[in-house]
């Protein structure tokens, strides 16, 4: 990967646009400030609380933008709300605007917050003549921030601020529906052998990629259950043909073990089927109750 291959957005012209990172660090770095300071790049640095879902959000969300927006920093708070009919931003607010689309609690902050904001994390790039060395380190949503503005000696002249918007191995990432099933995508690649906790959900991927439903049985030897949706079923009872089975809260299939209804005590085999009868007596010592030893 290179800087070409890697699409960049932000303000240019007085309107959020699109760029070619390379061609964009070179203007920039071959740049100057009245102080004879290059525009180049400063730093990057990451979002902590975007994940890849948010990424691709952030690339679609931002795409809404482009082209659109005015250019106006006493109107940055109109960058998905209309004021008057249009739209304002500039170029920090068009991203932290878009981070709050992609449901991250931030606020409208400046470069020189950006730079220092404990909300972020510096990205390991290796910056040599305005350009970047390992493009391979970058994400979209990432803040590549500028020099530009002389009044902040103390702040290393931060004054500007574009964003990664699209690259070829990290934008495709969640849910992708194939031919063969749901797969779930992260920096390119589909979860192989897995599991993942998505959307507060448990799923499970198998050697191809493909979401796992019905029954799942694992190398410990344990059963799991996967709905039609593919999210695991958990402190419940479920039919399988003519019998039932109980999902413990951890998902696990209770075996031998005895099972609190309020009806009765219900048992279920070293396969995990219900008997089909309520105990009103108390299980002896000794015997495996779900929410009590081992389960």
């Amino acid at each position: 990967m290179t800087e070409r291959d890697i699409t960049i957005c932000g303000h240019g012209s007085g309107t959020p646009s699109l760029k070619r990172l390379d061609t964009y660090l070179e203007n920039r770095f071959q740049s100057k400030m009245s102080n004879g300071v290059r525009k180049g790049l400063l730093k990057v640095r990451r979002l902590k609380a975007l994940d890849d879902r948010g990424r691709q959000n952030f690339h679609d969300f931002y795409s809404t933008i482009l082209g659109r927006n005015t250019y106006s920093q006493d109107l940055r708070q109109y960058c998905y709300t209309p004021y008057k009919g249009r739209y304002y931003s500039d170029c920090s607010s068009s991203g932290c605007a878009t981070y709050q689309r992609c449901g991250v609690d931030i606020p409208l902050m400046t470069t020189a917050d950006m730079l220092n904001s404990s909300m972020y994390t510096d990205v390991p790039v290796e910056i040599v003549d305005g350009h970047i060395m390992n493009p391979e380190e970058l994400l979209p949503g990432d803040a590549l921030l500028f020099a530009g503005n002389i009044n902040r000696p103390s702040l290393r002249y931060v004054g500007h601020v574009e964003y990664i918007y699209e690259m070829p191995e990290t934008y495709l990432s969640g849910w992708q529906e194939t031919e063969q099933g749901w797969q779930y995508l992260e920096r390119g690649e589909p979860v192989k052998n897995a599991w993942r906790y998505i959307d507060n959900r448990w799923y499970v991927f198998a050697g191809d990629g493909k979401m796992v439903t019905g029954w799942f049985h694992d190398e410990t030897d344990a059963y799991y259950y996967l709905a039609g949706d593919g999210a695991m079923c958990s402190s419940q009872w479920v039919q399988d043909g003519s019998s039932w089975y109980y999902l413990t809260v951890d998902g696990r299939m209770a075996r031998d073990a005895y099972v609190p209804d309020p009806r009765g005590w219900c048992y279920v085999n070293h396969s995990g089927a219900w008997d089909g009868k309520y105990s009103r007596l108390v299980p002896g010592p000794g015997v495996t109750i779900v929410g009590g030893q081992e389960y």
